[in-house]
């Protein structure tokens, strides 16, 4: 239940994070239009990808110790990459495109949380979990 929990804030965080950086890249001007300004103060940014980051490799490192899946912990590691790659590319201006790795990265954080939830459920369907 706990662990359940956790991934479904992740994913709730991750895909938070994910909009904002399209939303951010497609229709920056909507966001001055509805009166939501402080979405594109770095602060902001920062803040939102350190709570996905970090709901992420805590709910990794807990899921794993159920289902003991590689492949499930490599999945975070790489969209923790991801995340990491484009949010740095956006922060530091280091080249074009870095918006899209940003998304693609929540995204992927998103797809490992779901996964994750469903190999702590088989796991403990099948009494495997301590």
């Amino acid at each position: 239940m706990y662990l359940t929990w956790m991934d479904r804030t992740g994913s709730v965080a991750s895909a938070t994070c994910a909009a904002h950086c399209l939303i951010l890249s497609a229709a920056p001007a909507l966001l001055s239009l509805l009166g939501l300004e402080f979405l594109r103060h770095e602060a902001f940014e920062w803040g939102l990808f350190g709570l996905a980051l970090s709901v992420a490799a805590l709910a990794a490192g807990l899921g794993y110790r159920v289902h003991r899946s590689p492949w499930v912990l490599g999945s975070f590691g790489a969209g923790m990459a991801v995340l990491l790659a484009g949010r740095l590319g956006e922060a530091l201006a280091l080249y074009e495109g870095a918006g899209l790795l940003a998304i693609l990265g929540g995204l992927l954080l998103v797809v490992c949380h779901l996964r994750n939830i469903g190999s702590i459920r088989a796991c403990k369907a099948s009494c495997c979990s301590p």
